[in-house]
């Protein structure tokens, strides 16, 4: 007897064979219950879903001789003939070979002819996106006025490819691709009319393989039979269908997880050598780990969730334990940039082995950061040189490295026993600036020099003069003065207060007030009266400093304008 594939030999006989697209069966069948059966229907879908098995079906249950009924006899002439595909009255045309218009033409002519011994004539047009214009052309006018006794079922993976005139006039039934669960309920099924021994993790690796069509599923199953029955082993069955196996994925993701590096690169060593495509590897532990974070942040809904096997969601529980979700998306980004430079180089081992170690590899912690918070208790030494890599303007420190941690390995930082009451004199002139207490001691000098501030950054970079005359100083502390925005003027803080601004700012002020000065900026809901009333005046004004000049050399005060307005940056050539 000669062998009929998988695919073929189990294919559906009624409604209750079909597997999953259980919204198209039920509607299908209230159809024919209640006799309201449109002429034309469309089914469209991915490939292997059922589109044309279910649409045999739905014409078996529209001429079985006991019918219309929603489960055909199977007994009947017409079943007989439907399931053997030798019925005259059930036509099946290839959209893909018969697209042009003799062959719709041809069709035209025989919808006039009545059916031969059943109660439909029905054509089933797979592929019908294929047709031509012209075809379509043709085909619309016998769809606008069918036969009574003529039905239309079109089946097709591209819907929008066909003209709306056609669409219009056809039911249409989307076909949705098979969760895990189902396509391995199938797959079962086969393997026990089959009286084969197939465990369970080979049928859900054969089931993820397959991407929900279960002809696929079916099809890859018939090429896993001749090697099991050959007594091969599992990872023949794997490497001979081009997948990667479950329990692989496992023991990689438990390596990696715990960090174990050699281990890992010893087993990319073993993959690569066995003639293993890492790029099919690479994309099957991204979505082995996307499967352990689902685990790690909702381990209820995890097994509902997953289309892991059994197994494989043990497996990934018992990692969640010795992981953490942020390591687990900092691994996922890891091999998602992997996999986008394979592609660059061509080859998947270099950055996946990168990508590993990246992750795996733990930085040396020899340098400890102390945050300085109080300069009377520690005495800070610079290096050579290193205060003008912090600031390049002469004993101004901008506000952006006040409080910030020190890095031990760029200061010495020898803590001072010495009793506060000592001479602050001791303290190094580069020393980050002490905030203090709130004094408002800076504040009233800030105000009476605030339109000679202004004046000087106007001639400099009028831009940010412009975004600070809708600012007024509020309060001190120490040597940092607060300068407010009301709500409404929030563009103009965002735009002084980038840290380019931010340090010429306090440069301009620090010249101005001949000291250093942080400036920070806050939104105030008012800020209060702008007249220079009760504060210190000085009998003049001091001319702004010679060496200020130099600063606006070589700069276009337009290009300038325009950068801090919309926060652009120049681009050198080197």
């Amino acid at each position: 007897m000669e062998y009929v594939v998988f695919a073929l030999k189990y294919r559906p006989a009624d409604f209750d064979g079909v597997v999953g697209q259980e919204n198209v069966v039920m509607s299908l069948k209230n159809a024919i219950i209640s006799k309201r059966v449109h002429h034309a229907y469309l089914f469209s879908g991915p490939r292997g879903v059922g589109k044309t098995s279910l649409a045999r079906i739905f014409a078996k249950s529209l001429n079985c001789f006991e019918g219309p009924k929603p489960k055909p006899c199977g007994k009947c002439l017409s079943c007989v003939e439907i399931a053997k595909n030798q019925s005259l009255d059930v036509i099946e045309i290839d959209g893909a070979s018969n697209r042009g218009i003799d062959e719709i033409r041809t069709l035209r002519e025989n919808v006039k002819l009545s059916a031969a011994h059943s109660r439909y004539k029905i054509y089933i047009i797979d592929e019908v996106h294929m047709l031509t214009q012209e075809a379509f052309n043709a085909l619309l006018k016998t769809l606008e006025e069918p036969p009574a006794h003529v039905k239309f079922i079109f089946a097709t993976t591209h819907p929008h490819k066909v003209p709306p005139t056609i669409l219009s006039r056809c039911q249409k039934f989307q076909f949705n691709l098979l969760p895990v669960e189902k396509v391995v309920f199938k797959l079962k099924k086969i393997v026990e009319a089959e009286k084969l021994d197939i465990k369970d993790s080979l049928l859900h690796t054969i089931a993820q393989a397959s991407g929900g069509s279960i002809r696929d599923a079916e099809s890859l199953l018939d090429q896993v039979v001749p090697v099991i029955l050959e007594k091969g082993s599992l990872e023949d069955v794997f490497s001979f269908l081009g997948i990667v196996d479950e329990e692989s994925l496992n023991q990689a993701l438990d390596k990696i997880i715990k960090k174990d590096l050699p281990s890992c690169l010893e087993f990319i060593e073993k993959l690569s050598a066995d003639g293993k495509d890492l790029g099919i590897f690479l994309n099957g532990l991204i979505e082995h780990a996307r499967n352990l974070l689902l685990a790690k942040i909702s381990p209820k809904n995890f097994k509902e969730l997953s289309e892991l096997s059994p197994q494989g969601k043990d497996a990934a529980m018992a990692l969640t334990k010795v992981s953490s979700t942020a390591d687990i998306l900092r691994f996922i980004d890891l091999l998602i940039e992997a996999k986008d430079l394979s592609r660059t180089l061509n080859t998947a081992r270099i950055p996946f082995e990168l990508a590993l170690i990246k992750y795996c590899h733990k930085p040396e912690t020899r340098q400890s950061k102390i945050p300085v918070k109080n300069t009377e208790s520690v005495s800070i030494q610079p290096k050579k040189n290193l205060a003008e890599k912090i600031n390049p303007i002469k004993n101004v420190t901008p506000i952006e490295a006040l409080g910030k941690e020190i890095d031990d390995a760029d200061f010495d930082l020898p803590i001072n026993k010495a009793k506060a009451s000592e001479s602050k004199a001791d303290i190094p002139a580069q020393a980050p600036l002490d905030f203090g207490p709130e004094d408002d001691a800076l504040l009233p000098l800030i105000k009476a020099r605030w339109n000679q501030i202004i004046t000087y950054i106007q001639k400099v970079r009028a831009a940010i003069a412009s975004h600070l005359h809708f600012s007024q100083p509020v309060s001190s502390r120490g040597c940092v003065v607060t300068i407010g925005f009301l709500p409404a003027n929030y563009f103009h803080k965002e735009i002084v207060e980038t840290a380019k601004n931010v340090q010429f700012i306090e440069e301009a002020m620090s010249k101005i007030m001949e000291k250093k000065v942080g400036v920070k900026f806050e939104l105030k809901d008012t800020l209060g009266d702008s007249r220079q009333t009760d504060f210190p005046q000085e009998a003049e004004e001091k001319p702004i400093p010679e060496e200020s000049k130099a600063h606006s050399e070589g700069d276009d005060e337009f290009l300038n304008d325009l950068l801090d307005t919309f926060g652009g940056k120049f681009q050198t050539e080197e």
